[in-house]
């Protein structure tokens, strides 16, 4: 069985790592992870693991970004506003999940492991055109 770390190992340990961590307030078995402009929640599971919460943000021109994928291109996307994810920045979020998952001794995901995950996901499709799994087109 696995021992339950604290938010002060926990804290101590990503700090040892370059991360800057925060408290989530009003909530103590939560901790929020910041690393070269990304941010995570944490927080501690009825097993006494701690794992990532939701997804990953960027900060943008000073906003909290979510990833959202469009098929054609990835963007950063906060309340209505678009960015164009760089590659760059693609590769920086996945060194990002990559570190945290490993401080936090969890198993990386086939699909995790071969890139980004995205928040979002908006797919175009062209009004009329039949769907090739034989869904209904909305």
């Amino acid at each position: 069985m696995r021992r339950e770390l604290s938010a002060a190992d926990v804290q101590s340990k990503f700090e040892a790592s370059g991360f800057q961590v925060a408290e989530t307030p009003g909530n103590p078995r939560s901790l929020e992870v910041k690393k070269n402009g990304f941010t995570r929640r944490i927080e501690l599971d009825a097993s006494g693991a701690w794992i990532p919460v939701g997804h990953p943000l960027f900060n943008v021109r000073g906003l909290d970004c979510e990833l959202e994928d469009h098929g054609y291109q990835k963007f950063w996307y906060h309340q209505g506003k678009r960015f164009p994810a760089r590659l760059k920045d693609l590769k920086a979020l996945h060194d990002f999940e990559q570190e945290l998952r490993y401080l936090l001794d969890l198993k990386s995901l086939y699909h995790e492991s071969l890139g980004s995950t995205s928040a979002r996901t908006v797919y175009d499709r062209v009004e009329g055109r039949p769907d090739p799994l034989g869904g209904d087109v909305a």
